[in-house]
């Protein structure tokens, strides 16, 4: 059965305005507006109401500008919240985010009998720091290109030892060193090596990049980087500027913000009082939150970190990436995510049953046939070079002066 139309006072407050003569009819009302003669609006209802016919002018915009207003001022409130409650969590969480953040996992490298062969490089960063490193030789008679070796968190350059032993039988010369606060390379007072790339690393890896271009056998089309972990970031963040670097391989690169992202929500339960309210929050307040964090960390370490997604879309050479499947500390996921934010669309290797850093490992045979199959293709010169490499009996090339320190 059809509901009774509703009384006349119900019906004026919903039309927000005091009709002045209302002639009841069981689906019709006929209303004069007591501000217009001569003017009549008729109304047709269905049996639940929600029919309007013919609405005057005056009545439709009085209505219309309440409620748009209505909507308006509910729309501020809403956002003046929203954005009350996200200060109000940036103020309580980001301290707390930073001391987390700034905390360095242990991340054991293995550790690898130094070579006797090679010639021994000292290098000299920008800022003063002494870096360490050395210059093998290939044992081919004709040189393809020359590679940098970038260690991971941790290690040194003789984990480069795995990495490039077929590249230097295939004809490749390889640059491996120490970063700073690493190995035997001097060490930047009041700074600790964090997971997380800063500007000290980039300048440790351009010094590297400098000296291999400017030697007097240096390959003038550029040189290829090989980075595992920490020292891959480090790479890519490098070659997002500097064109001297044709080709990279990177294995389980660790980009610093999916990273942080990534963690925060994974551990939000432990450190974080109310984790179902902050679990609704999207990735973008979560972002401005861990760059908060990063600063304030930045700040109190007298560092400055590099944001690895804007570099990464900044890189246009070919890039290999290499990761674990089994990997918990960098997920493939995250990787796969900052492989699809660079222009190149680098290729991606995915290793099955491989953890962190273990591809080397997993499938030594493989993952040797690949990066020497993707160096042969972006880096190895099409016809023989002029000038053979040096022999590792031959004497050592002398240093620029700029970068000789002994």
């Amino acid at each position: 059965m059809p509901r009774r139309p509703p009384p006349v006072s119900s019906f004026r407050t919903c039309v927000g305005c005091g009709p002045r003569d209302v002639r009841y009819e069981p689906t019709r009302f006929t209303i004069t507006h007591p501000t217009v003669p001569q003017s009549k609006v008729c109304l047709t209802l269905s049996p639940w109401f929600d029919c309007l016919s013919v609405p005057h002018p005056v009545l439709l915009s009085r209505v219309t500008t309440e409620m748009f207003a209505g909507i308006c001022w509910f729309l501020l409130g809403l956002v003046g919240l929203i954005v009350l409650g996200h200060v109000v969590a940036w103020i309580v969480y980001v301290p707390l985010i930073a001391r987390v953040f700034s905390q360095t996992p242990w991340l054991p490298a293995p550790w690898r009998q130094p070579l006797d062969e090679g010639d021994r490089v000292e290098l000299l960063t920008p800022d003063g720091i002494r870096l360490e490193g050395t210059y093998l030789a290939t044992g081919a008679r004709i040189r393809k290109g020359v590679v940098a070796f970038c260690h991971e968190l941790n290690g040194d350059r003789w984990a480069a030892i795995p990495y490039t032993e077929d590249l230097r039988r295939g004809g490749y010369d390889v640059f491996t060193f120490d970063f700073r606060n690493h190995g035997v390379s001097g060490r930047t007072p009041g700074y600790e090596p964090l997971p997380w790339v800063t500007q000290y690393e980039v300048s440790d890896v351009r010094t590297v990049i400098d000296y291999l271009c400017g030697r007097p056998d240096a390959d003038p089309r550029g040189i290829g980087i090989i980075g595992v972990c920490k020292g891959g970031t480090v790479a890519l963040c490098t070659a997002a500027d500097d064109h001297r670097v044709r080709t990279l391989v990177v294995d389980g690169a660790c980009p610093t913000e999916r990273m942080q992202l990534h963690y925060l929500r994974r551990f939000m339960r432990i450190f974080v009082r109310f984790p179902a309210l902050y679990s609704w929050l999207p990735d973008a307040s979560l972002r401005a939150a861990c760059a908060w964090a990063r600063h304030l960390l930045a700040w109190r370490r007298g560092c400055r970190f590099v944001t690895v997604d804007r570099a990464a879309r900044r890189i246009r050479q070919p890039v290999l990436m290499i990761h674990g499947h089994c990997d918990t500390h960098i997920p493939l996921e995250v990787v796969q995510s900052l492989r699809d934010s660079m222009p190149s669309r680098p290729k991606l290797w995915v290793t099955p049953e491989a953890k962190h850093n273990e591809s080397i490992t997993r499938q030594r045979g493989q993952y040797e046939r690949r990066i020497a199959r993707f160096f042969n293709r972006h880096l190895a010169s099409r016809t023989p070079a002029v000038q053979p490499s040096r022999r590792p009996s031959e004497a050592p090339l002398p240093l620029r002066p700029e970068h000789a320190t002994g």
